[in-house]
């Protein structure tokens, strides 16, 4: 059986220390009551790396969960006259709750499937809980998203959760260039994903990308390829709005963009590229579908040739449950003056 303690209190009131486990525990019972204990209540726990998630559960039975800048939607009912089931898009976990009959105003939560206990106290009759406690694990809490929900988020294209990803990529040629065939290349991508958010249904991201191509087989003067690395590619950026509409579909459009950064001229175009960039997703509690598309016209250095590319990816999440997903991010170009 695992254990936490939670302290209850108003922001001003003065933090009282919790008295050990008390031997006399009585189960709260009748809807009222359970609704009277957990309506308008907001609860706050320490999450890893002293982050702070925030629940708050409102009378009509709904429920938000706050952390990491992101919202994380629930509801909550009484179910029978012994239990409270807080429920998300993912999943749904369902408490019993006692009181300390030897200390006024204390209280724990027992949760039905795994045992887990958690002990608290009300100051007074709309509550904050300031969570003292190790943080929650996978399956989250009454104040912490769990680990299925902060995947859920991570996939969704218009999360408020910034996120560092690295990607590595195996590439291999095919073309009439003798060894065409036989050429391939090899890289490292890091694409941070940096959210601002403007309303509850509208972000700004900043997405820039760095490729580190670890080794390429480039054509040589003298016919064939050679092979280069280790060296840094054209670095690209986007600058995108995008907004959750009703129905769970998410639009995005910006602008995209290509410097000419690569430290060697044969792995880099030496032009400036600008262009538009739109996407669409579906989001499901299920997972996420979508496509993202962008088109860059060079506008800027190498003059002798034209750059007229269009790129983008068709992306995809299944939740497994527990955090686990699968997930991908199949990318395609074409250069028209190629």
């Amino acid at each position: 059986m695992k254990f936490r303690w939670i302290e209850l209190s108003l922001p001003l009131a003065a933090a009282i220390p919790l008295a050990a486990l008390a031997d006399s525990w009585q189960p709260l019972t009748g809807a009222s009551t359970l609704r009277e204990l957990v309506s308008g209540t907001t609860a706050e726990i320490t999450l890893a790396h002293g982050v702070t998630a925030t629940g708050t559960y409102n009378a009509d039975g709904t429920a938000d969960i706050e952390a990491w800048n992101e919202t994380f939607k629930r509801t909550w009912r009484v179910e029978g006259d012994d239990r409270v089931c807080y429920s998300s898009t993912i999943a749904t976990h369902c408490y019993r709750f006692e009181k300390n009959v030897d200390v006024p105003g204390e209280y724990r939560s027992i949760h039905v499937d795994t045992g887990e206990v958690v002990a608290f106290r009300i100051v007074d009759a709309v509550a904050r809980a300031v969570g003292e406690a190790a943080p929650a694990d996978e399956d989250g809490g009454l104040a912490a998203p769990s680990a299925a929900e902060v995947a859920a988020a991570l996939s969704d294209p218009n999360t408020n959760l910034g996120s560092m990803n690295f990607q590595f990529d195996y590439i291999e040629f095919k073309g009439d260039i003798p060894g065409a065939d036989s050429a391939n290349a090899t890289r490292i991508l890091f694409q941070p994903s940096l959210p601002y958010k403007l309303t509850d249904t509208t972000n700004l991201f900043i997405r820039p990308a760095v490729p580190v191509v670890i080794s390429q087989d480039v054509p040589s003067s003298g016919g064939g390829f050679d092979s280069e690395g280790v060296e840094l590619g054209d670095v690209s950026t986007d600058a995108s709005l995008a907004k959750t509409l009703p129905g769970g579909f998410v639009v995005l459009g910006g602008l995209a963009a290509t410097f000419p950064t690569a430290t060697d001229d044969s792995l880099g175009l030496d032009q400036w590229l600008l262009g538009p960039e739109a996407a669409l997703a579906m989001v499901r509690p299920w997972g996420v579908v979508g496509v993202l598309v962008n088109h860059q016209w060079d506008i800027a250095g190498e003059g002798d040739y034209d750059t007229s590319i269009t790129a983008g990816q068709y992306f995809y999440a299944f939740n497994l449950g527990e955090g686990w997903q699968i997930n991908g991010s199949p990318t395609f170009a074409y250069n028209h003056q190629a």
